[in-house]
C-alpha cells in the first residue's frame, strides 16, 4: 500500500517539476545565459585591462628612456603617453613632463610652463589627494628662488598639518623660501618645526639642522 503512495507522490513531483519548467524554463535558461555571458566578459575585461597595462608600462619605460638620453624624441612620447585617459602611466608621464620642464627652465616664463603643467596636475579631480598634493609641492619648490615669499607659503601652508605625507618638504620649502625673503622668523620657526616632528626623514633633519646653524649666526653679509 505504501509503493502506491510513493508512486503517487513520486508523480506528482514530476507533474509539478514539469508544470514548473513550462511556466519558468525560459527564465532560467535567459539567466544562464546572462551569467555565462557575463562570467565571459568580465574575464575578456581583464585580460583587456592587464594587456593595456602593459602596453602602456612599456610605452611610458620607452618614452622615460629616451628623456634619460636627452632625445630630441622624448616630449613626443611622454606627450603621446600623457594623453591616455586611463591608467597611472599616463599621469607617471604628465609628471616627468612637469618635471623635464621645471628642470630646464631658464627665465621666468619656462618657470611658468612648469608650474602650470603641475597646477594642472594639482587641480586634477580625477587623481588620489597626495598625487595632487605632489604636484602643488613640486609648483612650489620651483617658485621658492623666484617667487614671493607670500605666494611660496600661499602654496605650501595647506600641505603643513599633523598628518599630511608631505609636511616635512613642505616645512623646508617654507623655510627656503623665508631665508631668501630674509623673514628669519619665520625661518626660524619652520626649521625648528621640522626639527621637533619625530617622524622627520633623516636627511631632511640633517639639512634643517644645517640651516638652523646658519640662522643663529645671523644673516649673511652682502
Amino acid at each position: 500500500m505504501s509503493d502506491i503512495f510513493n508512486e503517487v507522490d513520486e508523480e506528482l513531483r514530476r507533474d509539478k517539476a514539469a508544470e514548473a519548467w513550462n511556466k519558468h524554463g525560459s527564465k532560467l535558461v535567459a539567466l544562464a545565459v546572462l551569467f555565462i555571458a557575463a562570467v565571459a566578459g568580465w574575464r575578456a575585461w581583464q585580460s583587456f585591462s592587464f594587456n593595456e597595462r602593459a602596453r602602456l608600462g612599456a610605452a611610458y619605460e620607452a618614452a622615460t628612456n629616451l628623456a634619460n638620453s636627452e632625445s630630441p624624441d622624448a616630449v613626443a612620447a611622454l606627450t603621446a603617453l600623457a594623453e591616455k585617459k586611463s591608467g597611472s602611466y599616463p599621469v607617471l608621464a604628465r609628471f616627468r613632463l612637469a618635471s623635464d620642464l621645471a628642470r630646464t627652465a631658464r627665465d621666468d616664463a619656462a618657470r611658468a610652463n612648469a608650474v602650470s603643467a603641475f597646477d594642472s596636475l594639482a587641480n586634477d579631480a580625477a587623481l588620489p589627494a597626495e598625487w595632487r598634493d605632489l604636484a602643488k609641492l613640486r609648483a612650489a619648490y620651483v617658485l621658492i628662488d623666484h617667487a614671493p615669499l607670500a605666494d611660496v607659503e600661499a602654496r605650501l601652508s595647506p600641505l603643513i598639518s599633523t598628518s599630511g605625507a608631505f609636511r616635512h618638504a613642505a616645512r623646508e620649502g617654507v623655510a627656503l623660501a623665508a631665508y631668501r625673503a630674509k623673514a628669519f622668523d619665520k625661518a626660524l620657526d619652520a626649521v625648528q618645526a621640522i626639527i621637533l616632528d619625530a617622524e622627520t626623514p633623516s636627511p631632511l633633519r640633517q639639512r634643517a639642522e644645517l640651516l638652523l646653524g646658519v640662522l643663529r649666526s645671523g644673516p649673511v653679509a652682502p
